[in-house]
């Protein structure tokens, strides 16, 4: 529940709004307001907010880095928010429990368990280490069933145990759709960076941190050295996340030494994606680590070829040579080569990117990621 209406809360956002209602009647329970709870509340979607205790404010990375005193403050955090959301359980009476990452899960099993409802873990976030190495096993041990965002996500996640009849019982994957619910105006980003009529615009929409590689664009950019290429970035950095603002500062800085500013657009968070996407010639992913990437999606649904990095589940949507090209993390001769080809070649990009909105509209639709939800919840039941 984080200040910016990013992937993941689009994601929920796009499962609730497109629910069954005489099916599955939703319940948003959040630690605090944010753009997931106000815009789900405008859909007629009941909202809880019960707070994290302070010892549950902690993110995913520092709570899967051991430290004792942490460790001792998370138990403490999660016995009293346990109590709270069990009191929450009694008045609602779920059916199923849904949990968006493993620390939601932790969070709610206990209370859970203890009122009947069946748990289903969804995951998003891939991270590394002997500690949720650890999590991750116990979470396929404990979990009613385990949703998965794209394919081999389980491969990766919980490697050959994935393959066992146990787990392949628990697992379900479901491509999460895409974002149809921005309003488009009509803006055009290029009128509006007063770029000139040859300019070719590439674009990349995401949270401004080092994991998201923006630096990367802007290095290759600097190689390039075409006036008519401009390169917009829209995003913040996250809040409460020193890294990513000290990153954002490092991009500025960069931008600056190098005399790139006429060509490098920061365009900040803006809620415009698909006037953005529309009014731009290529979307590039930079991306170190992602699952199924929201913005990649968007970006294939207004028509763009893509350059993405091999992170996560892109595969399942970039089809390397056909609407885009997928390269390593990090490859940044390759990704000059596969942008300077999509720069000199107009009609190529357009192929390309219709061939990217077909495969999208014929793959990755809302309503489908709803009804496969509804089997998967009605399943568990049963």
């Amino acid at each position: 529940m984080r200040e910016n209406f990013s992937g993941a809360q689009k994601n929920i956002f796009r499962l609730l709004k497109h629910l069954d209602n005489e099916k599955i009647i939703p319940i948003l329970v959040g630690q605090q307001e944010s753009p997931l709870s106000k815009k789900s509340e405008l859909e007629g979607i009941q909202v809880r907010i019960i707070p994290y205790p302070e010892e549950l404010r902690i993110y995913e990375g520092k709570l899967l880095r051991f430290n004792l005193l942490v460790f001792f403050k998370f138990i403490i955090g999660l016995k009293r928010y346990g109590n709270s959301f069990l009191r929450e359980l009694k008045r609602s009476k779920p059916d199923i429990v849904w949990c968006d990452n493993i620390r939601t899960f932790i969070t709610l099993y206990v209370p859970s368990k203890i009122f009947g409802a069946k748990l289903i873990w969804n995951i998003w976030s891939e991270p590394e280490g002997r500690i949720a190495w650890l999590l991750h096993r116990i979470g396929l041990l404990l979990a009613d069933c385990i949703n998965l965002e794209y394919e081999d996500q389980g491969q990766k996640i919980f490697g050959r145990l994935s393959h066992l009849k146990y787990s392949q019982k628990k697992i379900k994957t479901l491509y999460t759709g895409v974002t149809d619910f921005s309003e488009v105006t009509g803006k055009n980003l290029k009128d509006e960076l007063l770029l000139n009529e040859n300019s070719i615009l590439a674009v990349m929409a995401s949270n401004i941190d080092p994991l998201k590689g923006q630096l990367d664009i802007i290095k290759v950019l600097k190689n390039i050295k075409n006036n008519n290429l401009h390169l917009a970035i829209a995003g913040t950095p996250v809040e409460s996340s020193q890294s990513a603002k000290n990153y954002f500062e490092e991009m500025t800085k960069y931008v600056e030494i190098n005399g790139m500013e006429s060509n490098v657009h920061f365009l900040g968070w803006r809620e415009d994606l698909r006037d953005i996407f529309r009014s731009s010639d290529i979307y590039i992913s930079s991306s170190y680590s992602e699952s199924l990437p929201d913005a990649i999606r968007e970006g294939m649904l207004a028509g763009l070829p893509i350059i993405a990095t091999d992170v996560g589940g892109t595969k399942d949507l970039v089809k390397h040579g056909k609407n885009g090209y997928v390269i390593q993390p990090g490859d940044l001769n390759d990704l000059e080569i596969r942008l300077n080809i999509l720069i000199d070649n107009k009609e190529k990009r357009l192929i390309m990117g219709e061939k990217a909105r077909k495969y999208l509209n014929d793959n990755f639709s809302n309503i489908a990621y709803a009804r496969n939800f509804e089997k998967m919840s009605e399943g568990l039941l049963q």
